[in-house]
């Protein structure tokens, strides 16, 4: 009960952090985002709704330093059952980022810290985002588990308005539950200006949801 009322409190300042941004920056704002990139650092607020409820979200994202970006978002999913607090930090000299990540409901919790490499290919509407998290797992019904994840989210670029991908995630749990899943997640998304988006999103366990961005 503690954690949910703190998370609200942080979600609902961090959210007022974003609008009165949002409202500053609008007008001087020319950039155009690159929503089909997970390592692109940029402040943005949303929704999305699907089988399993309804999500909001909202981050803030800027430069640290020299080549440095960092960006710090926090969700509410699933109709505000599961919460996740992340903080990103991007090397923009060789394509490199680092995060932190915390996830919680009301049955276990969740902390891993990971890497991401951002690939263009020869072909360069073809990136490749290939990521390892290390992290660990624990709950009062459940065993303390470490894990090891590995993501690979794939884009394909049609143009700088439409994109599609998938994600796939293979887990591994080197201590506490058994645990080697392998899923994938099929997406797509459409930018409706340079600072609006939509996608879908459809994954291996019949989950399927729509989410609509506003960056700044």
């Amino acid at each position: 009960m503690l954690k949910s009322y703190t998370f609200k409190f942080f979600g609902i300042s961090l959210l007022t952090a974003c609008a009165s941004q949002a409202v500053a920056q609008q007008a001087n704002n020319n950039h155009w985002v690159d929503f089909a990139d997970p390592t692109a650092v940029y402040s943005k607020t949303g929704f999305a709704a699907g089988t399993e409820g309804v999500d909001l979200f909202a981050a803030l994202g800027g430069y640290l330093s020299g080549q440095f970006k960092h960006q710090l978002t926090v969700e509410a999913m699933h109709d505000l059952d599961f919460y996740n607090v992340n903080y990103f930090a991007f090397n923009t000299g060789n394509d490199t980022g680092f995060s932190l990540d915390t996830t919680w409901d009301n049955e276990s919790d969740n902390i891993s810290v990971g890497i991401v490499k951002k690939l263009t290919l020869e072909n360069k509407n073809i990136k490749i985002y290939p990521a390892m998290n290390l992290g660990l797992m624990w709950g009062d019904t459940i065993s303390s588990t470490t894990y090891i994840e590995l993501d690979m989210p794939v884009r394909y670029i049609f143009n700088r308005h439409f994109w599609a991908g998938v994600t796939p995630v293979y887990t591994y749990a080197m201590k506490g539950l058994d645990i080697k899943e392998l899923h994938a997640t099929l997406e797509a998304g459409y930018q409706l200006a340079k600072d609006v988006a939509v996608s879908a999103h459809i994954n291996d366990d019949k989950e399927a949801w729509a989410d609509f961005t506003f960056a700044f």
